[in-house]
């Protein structure tokens, strides 16, 4: 039986290889993981329903798979919104997986400019979070 440490795994290596899906079958359970893969700079168009990306902007990607908190009583008391100034390594969400919380952190200095995941969603592994739009130096 397969569980979700080995499931964290093969989503880890499918991201790293930039294997977008796979299924796994072990006698009657079936299990599909599917990757969000930053399309590449080769002149992809966006989806219509997603936002407009501009080049300044970069995602902040979930680490994980979970349940997106974006607040939390104790570790974070007031969600993230569009337009808030952060700081590096500053607490953006949470996601829950079983009991644990997996931080969602500023990888630099700057400000949101979307968020782009609903508190409660179900989020996969490199999935977008927020778009966060680095401060100048």
């Amino acid at each position: 039986m397969m569980n979700l440490s080995d499931i964290r795994t093969y989503a880890r290596q499918l991201h790293l290889r930039g294997i977008e899906s796979v299924e796994i079958q072990t006698g009657e359970r079936l299990i599909s993981i599917r990757i969000d893969v930053p399309a590449s700079s080769g002149g992809a168009s966006a989806s219509p329903a997603a936002p407009i990306r501009e080049a300044a902007f970069i995602d902040v990607r979930s680490a994980t798979l979970g349940r997106l908190l974006r607040s939390h009583a104790d570790r974070l008391p007031v969600p993230i919104e569009p337009g808030d100034e952060v700081i590096q390594g500053q607490l953006l969400a949470l996601v829950v997986l079983d009991e644990s919380l997996e931080p969602v952190r500023a990888p630099v200095d700057g400000a949101i400019g979307a968020v782009l995941a609903a508190e409660g969603q179900i989020v996969d592994y490199g999935m977008p979070l927020f778009q966060l739009k680095p401060r100048q130096r």
